[in-house]
Protein backbone atom coordinates (compact mmCIF):
# COMPACT_ATOMS: atom_id res chain seq x y z
CA UNK A 1 0.00 0.00 0.00
CA UNK A 2 1.63 3.35 -1.00
CA UNK A 3 0.61 5.79 2.31
CA UNK A 4 2.71 8.68 4.00
CA UNK A 5 4.60 7.19 6.60
CA UNK A 6 4.30 8.17 10.26
CA UNK A 7 6.68 10.11 10.22
CA UNK A 8 5.22 12.77 7.40
CA UNK A 9 1.95 12.37 9.19
CA UNK A 10 3.10 13.30 12.65
CA UNK A 11 5.13 15.96 10.85
CA UNK A 12 1.82 17.33 9.45
CA UNK A 13 0.50 17.27 12.35
CA UNK A 14 3.10 18.96 14.30
CA UNK A 15 3.56 22.04 12.02
CA UNK A 16 -0.27 22.05 12.01
CA UNK A 17 -0.36 22.59 15.54
CA UNK A 18 2.81 25.46 15.97
CA UNK A 19 0.90 27.05 12.59
CA UNK A 20 -2.25 27.24 15.33
CA UNK A 21 -0.12 28.59 18.12
CA UNK A 22 2.46 30.88 16.41
CA UNK A 23 2.02 33.23 19.60
CA UNK A 24 3.77 30.64 21.58
CA UNK A 25 6.53 28.67 21.99
CA UNK A 26 5.70 24.87 21.94
CA UNK A 27 7.14 22.00 22.96
CA UNK A 28 7.55 18.85 22.18
CA UNK A 29 5.44 16.89 24.43
CA UNK A 30 2.72 19.43 24.55
CA UNK A 31 2.60 18.33 20.36
CA UNK A 32 2.63 14.64 21.30
CA UNK A 33 0.65 15.02 24.34
CA UNK A 34 -2.52 16.34 22.24
CA UNK A 35 -2.84 14.29 19.62
CA UNK A 36 -1.20 10.80 21.33
CA UNK A 37 2.08 10.77 19.48
CA UNK A 38 4.98 8.89 20.33
CA UNK A 39 6.56 11.84 22.41
CA UNK A 40 10.45 10.47 21.16
CA UNK A 41 9.15 10.01 17.59
CA UNK A 42 7.68 13.88 17.67
CA UNK A 43 10.87 15.40 19.32
CA UNK A 44 13.11 13.41 16.75
CA UNK A 45 10.62 15.08 13.98
CA UNK A 46 10.84 18.52 15.55
CA UNK A 47 14.38 18.42 15.79
CA UNK A 48 14.90 17.52 11.94
CA UNK A 49 12.54 20.15 11.17
CA UNK A 50 14.52 22.84 12.88
CA UNK A 51 17.56 21.49 11.42
CA UNK A 52 16.10 21.88 7.99
CA UNK A 53 14.77 25.73 9.06
CA UNK A 54 11.27 25.74 9.02
CA UNK A 55 11.37 25.73 12.87
CA UNK A 56 13.11 27.93 15.72
CA UNK A 57 14.11 25.88 18.96
CA UNK A 58 14.57 27.41 22.36
CA UNK A 59 16.24 25.16 25.20
CA UNK A 60 15.30 25.00 28.91
CA UNK A 61 12.26 24.55 30.39
CA UNK A 62 10.06 27.15 29.04
CA UNK A 63 11.78 25.86 25.63
CA UNK A 64 10.67 24.54 22.42
CA UNK A 65 9.75 25.18 19.08
CA UNK A 66 7.79 27.95 16.85
CA UNK A 67 6.89 27.71 13.51
CA UNK A 68 9.47 30.40 11.17
CA UNK A 69 9.12 28.54 7.95
CA UNK A 70 6.62 30.37 5.02
CA UNK A 71 4.50 27.16 4.49
CA UNK A 72 3.18 29.18 1.44
CA UNK A 73 5.94 27.69 -0.11
CA UNK A 74 7.20 24.60 1.20
CA UNK A 75 5.58 21.52 -1.02
CA UNK A 76 4.32 18.46 0.31
CA UNK A 77 7.62 16.91 -1.94
CA UNK A 78 9.76 19.17 0.34
CA UNK A 79 8.71 17.81 3.85
CA UNK A 80 9.01 13.67 2.53
CA UNK A 81 12.47 14.93 1.12
CA UNK A 82 13.48 16.55 4.40
CA UNK A 83 12.23 13.52 6.54
CA UNK A 84 12.59 10.70 4.60
CA UNK A 85 15.11 11.75 1.63
CA UNK A 86 14.03 11.28 -1.80
CA UNK A 87 10.56 10.29 -3.00
CA UNK A 88 10.26 6.85 -4.94
CA UNK A 89 7.24 4.78 -6.72
CA UNK A 90 9.82 2.84 -7.67
CA UNK A 91 13.25 1.57 -6.90
CA UNK A 92 14.28 2.18 -10.45
CA UNK A 93 12.45 6.24 -10.72
CA UNK A 94 14.22 8.86 -11.32
CA UNK A 95 17.16 9.90 -8.68
CA UNK A 96 16.28 13.88 -7.54
CA UNK A 97 20.12 14.26 -7.29
CA UNK A 98 21.36 13.02 -10.23
CA UNK A 99 18.53 13.00 -12.23
CA UNK A 100 19.70 9.29 -13.43
CA UNK A 101 17.54 5.93 -13.04
CA UNK A 102 18.99 3.89 -10.28
CA UNK A 103 19.42 0.41 -11.39
CA UNK A 104 17.73 -2.62 -10.36
CA UNK A 105 18.09 -6.51 -11.38
CA UNK A 106 15.54 -6.39 -14.12
CA UNK A 107 15.84 -2.87 -15.38
CA UNK A 108 17.03 -3.59 -19.00
CA UNK A 109 14.02 -5.74 -19.54
CA UNK A 110 11.50 -4.43 -17.10
CA UNK A 111 8.21 -4.42 -19.21
CA UNK A 112 6.38 -1.67 -17.15
CA UNK A 113 9.50 1.00 -16.69
CA UNK A 114 8.23 3.86 -19.20
CA UNK A 115 4.64 3.86 -17.65
CA UNK A 116 5.95 3.93 -14.19
CA UNK A 117 7.81 6.03 -14.31
CA UNK A 118 5.44 8.37 -16.03
CA UNK A 119 3.21 7.73 -13.25
CA UNK A 120 6.01 8.35 -10.71
CA UNK A 121 6.91 11.73 -12.26
CA UNK A 122 2.89 12.90 -12.31
CA UNK A 123 3.38 12.24 -8.08
CA UNK A 124 6.16 13.92 -7.98
CA UNK A 125 4.48 16.62 -9.72
CA UNK A 126 1.54 16.32 -7.55
CA UNK A 127 3.52 16.76 -4.38
CA UNK A 128 5.27 19.53 -5.23
CA UNK A 129 2.94 21.28 -6.54
CA UNK A 130 0.44 20.49 -2.64
CA UNK A 131 1.94 23.67 -0.49
CA UNK A 132 1.45 22.99 3.07
CA UNK A 133 -1.22 25.81 3.38
CA UNK A 134 -3.44 23.74 1.25
CA UNK A 135 -3.30 20.69 3.48
CA UNK A 136 -2.60 22.55 7.16
CA UNK A 137 -4.50 25.68 6.86
CA UNK A 138 -8.10 26.33 9.11
CA UNK A 139 -10.00 26.76 6.36
CA UNK A 140 -8.97 23.81 4.56
CA UNK A 141 -9.46 21.40 7.43
CA UNK A 142 -12.91 23.25 7.58
CA UNK A 143 -13.75 21.98 4.53
CA UNK A 144 -12.74 18.73 4.82
CA UNK A 145 -14.73 18.08 8.51
CA UNK A 146 -18.14 19.02 6.48
CA UNK A 147 -17.57 17.30 3.18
Amino acid sequence: MLSLTKKTEYALIALSYLAEHQDKTVSAREVAENYGMPGALVMNILKTLHHAKLLSSTRGTKGGYRLIADLSTISVHDLIGILEGPVRLVECALDGKTHEPRQCRIYPACPIQAPVHGLHAQMVKFLSETKLTDILSPKRRAERAHA
